[in-house]
């Protein structure tokens, strides 16, 4: 994969990533207003024990280096449209609370990378626009600081969820126009999947939060990302272009900071339940050969909706629908006395309408409107 490749060897992908990781340094010093608590938040958040990187560039080759690895030995999984925008809907329908049910045999592997069938536009909480196409998990651990513990630290078992946007995406900002130029001046253009956030999702967490932790957070990115695009336009850098039509409110508003984590986690409840259907695709002679040269496995998982109506009983021939939208779709924390834990499931649901057609809200769970 042309991604792991950049991530392996090209030096704009750790320019990148120490630009992000120094934006992301700054969100938790400005909630904090210590860095050891930021630097705290920051990488013990992406599994990492102190001593910490001595600089942003080391922890920049640390850290594109890793997740270049992880997305090697990840299995390949693909969402059809129809499947997407289930998970879509269901994702809207979990809480950060919902989150916390979430164990290690929900995944169904321990690593993976889930490819959209389209790039799904996500208004991040500090404001910024992005355009999601893929999601890689592999084995993590959320590091707590524990003056209890022997060295300090207090590793909670998780996953390390990366975020991909679609280098041809919408998202079109002047910052981004200007990153495709330069990669390409070093002779290493970008690839087709960026690589943005990864952070570390602990599981069944029985931590102790503060209630208003996510909105000091969320109060934090707003204004250290704010200023980089009030710096951005004072440069006369336009950072809200956008390619194709797409109608203003017709991407995912995630509030919170959670949306990657809970697509993901919707996504592993669903493949656990009749809701969708796992095929092994079929992979021809050559990308055999170009996954073993790449070292990389060939093998596809496509992840289908299982239930489908496109026309309920009764209904009169012909009629011309303009939409499609989902029907009597819960969400339920059943118990499991076997295991004696809770876990989400969902009741339902099917798609209805015809192929192609925007996707409206369902009676119980919002969907994505485009």
């Amino acid at each position: 994969m042309s991604t792991v490749a950049h991530l392996q060897t090209a030096p704009i992908a750790r320019q990148l990533r120490q630009h992000k990781l120094t934006r992301a340094y700054a969100i938790h010093r400005a909630n904090t207003g210590s860095r050891e608590a930021a630097m705290d938040l920051l990488f013990g958040g992406l599994g990492y024990k102190r001593p910490y990187p001595a600089d942003w560039a080391e922890a920049a080759e640390l850290l594109t280096s890793d997740e270049a690895r992880c997305l090697a030995a990840a299995e390949l999984y693909v969402l059809t449209p129809q499947m997407c925008d289930v998970v879509i809907a269901a994702a809207q329908g979990l809480t950060r609370d919902d989150l916390q049910l979430l164990a290690e045999d929900d995944l169904p592997s321990p690593t993976g990378l889930l490819v959209l069938p389209h790039p799904v536009l996500v208004r991040s909480v500090g404001g910024d626009l992005g355009d999601v196409r893929a999601l890689c998990w592999h084995p993590g651990q959320f590091n707590v600081p524990d003056p209890l513990a022997a060295d300090g630290v207090r590793g909670l078992p998780g996953v390390r969820i990366a975020v991909f946007h679609d280098t041809s995406g919408p998202v079109r900002p002047d910052s981004f126009l200007e990153l495709v130029a330069e990669a390409r001046r070093e002779g290493t253009p970008l690839p087709p999947l960026l690589l943005d956030a990864v952070r570390c999702l602990e599981f069944q967490t029985q931590r102790a939060t503060d209630p208003h932790e996510v909105e000091r957070l969320a109060s934090a990115a707003q204004a250290v990302d704010g200023a980089y695009r009030k710096s951005a336009e004072m440069m006369g850098q336009d950072e809200g272009r956008l390619l194709g039509e797409y109608a203003s409110g017709s991407e995912i508003d995630d509030a919170d900071d959670s949306f990657a984590w809970r697509f993901l986690y919707a996504f592993w409840r669903l493949c656990e339940q009749r809701i969708a259907g796992v095929e092994q695709a079929e992979t021809n002679h050559a990308a055999r050969v170009i996954g073993q040269r790449a070292g990389l496995s060939p093998d596809v998982r496509v992840i289908r909706l299982r239930q489908r109506d496109e026309r309920a009983a009764g209904e009169p021939v012909g009629r011309n629908w303009q939409h499609r939208w989902v029907v009597r779709m819960h969400k339920v924390r059943q118990w499991y006395p076997s295991e004696q834990r809770h876990k989400v499931i969902y009741r339902g649901p099917y798609i209805k309408g015809p192929d192609g057609k925007p996707l409206l809200g369902g009676e119980t769970v919002r969907a994505l409107v485009r």
